[in-house]
């Protein structure tokens, strides 16, 4: 019997992640269980968030070019871009940039409080290099050094974290290669990708590990899933009512 609740659960889950229109942001929600830490305690989550974070995961938020079966007009209604889809809402209209910012900086500081211990932190978004680029941290730890360097992407398939986590690598490349010199030993560019709906991309756990303990990054990762969820839903709030949810 479990096993044939397991092979029914699988298949239940690969027709969703294989809608066209549901299954994009489900796909990024599935690759990891952190992504859905607080679906069943509740942990770290506002019930606004909780309520919120399924709708939009299934695409289901009423916004006027949000899936591609609604009609009629699909402008955005605080700017001029012709769709107003959840990705334009939480990602791209600059009506909200400082708090596109601001989710940013939070996940900046809970990864710089939990390097904090173990590593030195050379820089914190300043210019660095010949190139005169910002990474968000520059951290070191005896003959190591990582480039840490945050985004919050949407979540357009799991491929979409694939693509930006090798944007990041290709800008910061050059910059690598100068600190290599300078400091020697192994310099790495680490994207660090939660996508806006809460989506934890597997790949930060290789940083996770070298940054802290198994606990404290069981909880880091908690907390940067709930926070990106709760900026994420203000962003929402305030482009539907107009009403400042948060500040930046």
């Amino acid at each position: 019997m479990r096993t044939i609740r397991e092979s029914k659960r699988l298949a239940r889950s690969a027709t969703l992640i294989g809608k066209p229109d549901q299954g994009r942001a489900i796909e990024c929600a599935a690759a990891h269980a952190a992504s859905a830490h607080s679906f069943k305690g509740g942990d770290f989550c506002r019930f606004a968030d909780w309520r919120f974070i399924h709708r939009a995961r299934l695409n289901l938020v009423p916004l006027n070019g949000s899936s591609s079966w609604r009609s009629g007009d699909q402008r955005c209604r605080r700017c001029a871009n012709p769709i107003e889809s959840l990705a334009h809402t939480v990602n791209h209209c600059m009506r909200y940039s400082s708090l596109y910012m601001a989710r940013h900086n939070a996940l900046i500081a809970r990864i710089k409080k939990a390097a904090a211990v173990k590593f030195e932190i050379i820089t914190e978004n300043q210019v660095v290099g010949a190139q005169r680029l910002r990474p968000d941290l520059i951290i070191r730890k005896g003959s190591t050094t990582l480039i840490i360097d945050a985004t919050v992407p949407s979540e357009n398939r799991i491929e979409a974290f694939k693509v930006a986590a090798a944007e990041k690598v290709a800008k910061y490349e050059e910059l690598r290669k100068e600190l290599a010199e300078s400091f020697g030993g192994d310099v790495t560019v680490v994207p660090f990708i939660v996508g806006a709906l809460g989506s934890w991309d597997p790949c930060n756990d290789d940083l996770v590990k070298k940054i802290c303990s198994r606990s404290y990054g069981s909880l880091l990762r908690k907390l940067c899933v709930s926070e990106v969820i709760s900026f994420t839903r203000d962003i929402y709030t305030e482009h539907i009512s107009g009403v400042r949810a948060r500040h930046g």
